[in-house]
This record gives C-alpha cells, sequence and structure tokens, in this order.
C-alpha cells in the first residue's frame, strides 16, 4: 500500500519534471524560431525599386565630423586615400589619453574634439576614479591636451556602464550635449562657457531610461531638437538653438535609445524619429506630424539611428525584431504616407547603425556582420562573428568598413557584395568598446571605457 504522503510527493516530482521538460521545450522552440527567417515585402514596390538608381551621399562640405554618425548623420566618412596596409602593430599611434567612463563618440572640427564623459580623477596607478560629476570635454587633435572642461554634478552608473551615451553636436561657436539622465547644455565651443541649459526630464516629464538618455542632439536650421519622452505632447522638442527657448512640442511616444535624423523625401524636408513604439515624421518647423509607421520592439530597445537616402528610409532593430525598407510617398490629397517595400529578420542591430555603401547595406545582425542588397534586402554574405565582433560598431570611407569589436579588436574589411574581404585588423583596446569610431582629416578616433586613441590612417 502506498501512503498518502508517499503519492502526494510523487505526483509532485511527476509535475515538477513535466513542468521542466515542457520549459524546455518552449526554450527549444523559441530558440529554433529565433533564427528562421520572416520576410514580407510589397510586390509593386520591390519593382519600382529595382529599376531605381538611388542617390549616394551629399557632399561634404569640410573634413569635419561635427555630429553623431559625421557630416551627413550616416556613418559615411568623406575621407580618401586611407591606408590598407597596416603594419603588424597597426596604424601609428599619435597620441592617447585617460578619459573618464562613458560611451559617447567624439565630434571633430577643425583642431577641436569634443566628447562627453564621466568626470574623473587619475590615481598615481594611472586608472582613473569617479567623482559623482560629468564633463564635457574639448580637446587638441594634434596632440590631444585638453582645452577645456565643463563639469557638472551627476552621478549616473547602471550595470552594462556608467557615464554618458549621448555624443555632442556643433554647430559653429555653440557645442550642444546631453547627459545620461537627461540634462541638456548648450556651451561656447571656444570656452566651454554655459550659455543655456535644460533638465528635460524634469520640464518635460520624460520617464526614467532603463539605460540612460541615450539619443544624440540634431541642429537643423535655427533649432535643436531633442527627445525626451514625455507624455501629453513633450516626447519631442524643439529649441531655438541661440536663445534656448521652447519653438514647439510634440507626440506623447515614450522614446527608444534611437537619434532622430532631418531628411528630404517626396519633395519634403522632414524629422525623422524613431520612438519605442514607431518611426514618425514631423515637421521640422511645427512639429506638425505626417506619417507614422508602427515598430515596437521588446522593451522598447529601438536603438540604431534610421538611414534614409533619397525617398526610403531604412530601420532595424535586435531584441527579436528585424529590419524595414520603407518608402516615402505623397497621397493624392497631397499628404505623406510610409509605405513598407520589405521587412524581415536578417539583420537586426543592437545599437550599431548600419551603413550604406553603394547599393549595399552593411550593419550587425546581432554579432555578425553582414552585407545585404538594398534593392532586394536579399543577404550578399555573412560574416559569424560570436567570438570576435560582439556588438561592435562601424563606418564607411574610401570604400572600406572600419570596424570595431566589443573586445577592441579593430578590422579594415573591403566594402564589396562578393565576399568578406579582410584587409587589416590590429588589437586597439583589452577594454570593452562599445563606442563607434570616427574618421576625420586623416585620424581615426578609437574610444573604450577608460582611454580615446587617435590613430594615423592617412596613406
Amino acid at each position: 500500500m502506498e501512503w498518502p504522503h508517499a503519492r502526494r510527493r510523487r505526483n509532485t516530482l511527476m509535475l515538477g519534471a513535466s513542468a521542466a521538460l515542457l520549459l524546455v521545450g518552449v526554450g527549444v522552440a523559441v530558440f529554433l524560431n529565433r533564427d528562421q527567417e520572416r520576410r514580407c515585402e510589397d510586390t509593386e514596390g520591390m519593382r519600382k525599386l529595382a529599376l531605381l538608381s538611388l542617390p549616394g551621399p551629399a557632399p561634404a562640405v569640410n573634413a569635419d565630423w561635427p555630429q553623431w554618425r559625421g557630416p551627413n548623420r550616416d556613418g559615411v566618412s568623406p575621407e580618401t586615400a586611407l591606408r590598407t596596409d597596416w603594419p603588424p602593430g597597426g596604424p601609428r599611434v599619435l597620441w592617447k589619453q585617460v578619459i573618464g567612463r562613458g560611451f559617447s563618440s567624439v565630434v571633430v572640427v577643425g583642431t577641436r574634439l569634443f566628447t562627453t564623459e564621466e568626470e574623473t580623477v587619475v590615481g598615481p596607478d594611472g586608472e582613473a576614479t569617479g567623482t559623482g560629476h560629468e564633463a564635457v570635454v574639448c580637446r587638441d587633435v594634434r596632440s590631444g591636451a585638453e582645452v577645456w572642461r565643463f563639469h557638472y554634478p551627476n552621478d549616473y552608473s547602471e550595470r552594462f556602464g556608467s557615464g554618458p551615451r549621448s555624443t555632442p553636436a556643433v554647430d559653429g561657436d555653440r557645442v550642444y550635449a546631453v547627459g545620461p539622465t537627461g540634462i541638456f547644455h548648450c556651451l561656447r565651443a571656444d570656452t566651454g562657457e554655459r550659455l543655456w541649459r535644460h533638465d528635460l526630464m524634469e520640464e518635460f516629464h520624460g520617464r526614467t531610461m532603463r539605460y540612460g538618455v541615450s539619443f544624440s542632439p540634431l541642429v537643423e536650421g535655427d533649432l535643436v531638437y531633442a527627445t525626451p519622452g514625455g507624455p501629453d505632447g513633450n516626447a519631442v522638442v524643439a529649441f531655438d538653438k541661440v536663445s534656448g527657448r521652447v519653438v514647439w512640442k510634440a507626440l506623447d511616444d515614450p522614446m527608444g535609445y534611437s537619434s532622430p535624423i532631418a531628411v528630404t523625401a517626396a519633395g519634403v524636408r522632414q524629422l525623422l524619429v524613431l520612438t519605442n513604439e514607431a518611426l514618425v515624421s514631423l515637421s521640422p518647423t511645427d512639429g506638425k506630424v505626417y506619417w507614422r509607421y508602427p515598430w515596437k520592439t521588446a522593451n522598447g530597445f529601438n536603438i540604431a539611428t534610421p538611414l534614409a537616402f533619397g525617398d526610403y528610409v531604412f530601420i532595424s532593430s535586435a531584441y527579436g525584431k528585424g529590419c524595414a525598407l520603407l518608402e516615402i510617398a505623397a497621397e493624392r490629397d497631397g499628404s505623406l504616407c510610409a509605405r513598407r517595400v520589405y521587412e524581415h529578420n536578417r539583420l537586426r542591430n543592437y545599437f550599431a547603425s548600419s551603413v550604406r555603401w553603394g547599393d549595399h547595406l552593411y550593419g550587425f545582425d546581432e554579432k555578425d556582420l553582414v552585407c545585404m542588397d538594398l534593392h532586394t534586402g536579399v543577404e550578399a554574405w555573412r560574416e559569424k562573428g560570436i567570438r570576435s565582433f560582439g556588438k561592435g560598431s562601424l563606418l564607411a570611407a574610401d570604400g572600406h568598413l572600419i570596424v570595431l569589436g566589443e573586445g577592441g579588436t579593430l578590422w579594415l574589411i573591403e566594402a564589396t557584395p562578393a565576399g568578406y574581404r579582410e584587409k587589416a585588423s590590429c588589437r586597439v583596446s583589452t577594454n570593452k568598446c562599445w563606442t563607434v569610431p570616427v574618421l576625420a582629416a586623416g585620424k581615426l578616433y578609437v574610444r573604450d571605457e577608460s582611454h580615446l586613441v587617435c590613430l594615423d590612417v592617412r596613406n
């Protein structure tokens, strides 16, 4: 005879075992389905796209890199005649400076370089420690020497890293910078003097971002744009770039981590903002909504910056989402709309935005480097990078990709659909590298969690 308590114990064990098997089965199914290709496309839109010759990037007026992702905010440098035969140790190091923690990229205008960082004190061992402040820092590009430093009280950290995430923007004699808690400063570019300030989270009721405020400000005409992500029309704010006065506010969307861009599509100048719910087109002058394309990801992780060319815009998100190419068109009544040309899950950007070179897109599908035909959405090649690229980043220049791996390896790769063609590589850091490199006037700037390195990549 089986005692009641023994029978209950046996039933409990059987239920536990069944539940465990069910969870394992669900996990295996999710894993297998995660990499199953999901694709949909519009036949007429694909036919039209196949016949088009898409315009290239606008020519740069100089060799500066004045804002997030460069002159045209697309990750493409106008540099030419780059050296492709790196010596065994990599390109020559022009200078290396200890800096505070953070993931802010750099901007370069003339002989000045600007970035943001956690304020630090360098100890006798050469290591930096935080002080409870953040700083916008200007350096001389020739030596890396500090020209000025503007610091303010703020102490931000989370499990993936502390310090600022946003990249400053330089417009004329002014620098615009945003900290990870939404403190927005306008400073004089020559001295670092504060001209105006806004607390975006407090003034516009923005929600606290899980991994810090990460958008990079955009200057367009007489305005500078920010995305606090507040409700009741406080999601996107346009400021007068000189006075800091609020000119208009729009949308109720919580924000993702992406940065806005300005484009001319279907003959209309537009501000494109990727929130954590949709890609939205606004009038740059008054915030009127032109169109909206739903784009939701898990936990609102829309991070990569949209990429626009002609009447088309490309968006990509990881975390189970994918990518889409949209055509911006005019309706019969004169209104604008965004029509999906194709959408699939073969190019999923974590936080490194893709770049375009010719008729192909290059970017990370999670941790793999992928070349994709822009006209068809078909993968041309894929280089597995589980142990090397990690969550890497990239830029394009002179027919090549400059790729910085998460582990500190730098690659020079030919931008060709013919296959993965690595030209050179070198180790530039042993720390985590989540900041996209910058190329300006023949100098490549690479940042890790505690150093900024300037490399000479001129031929």
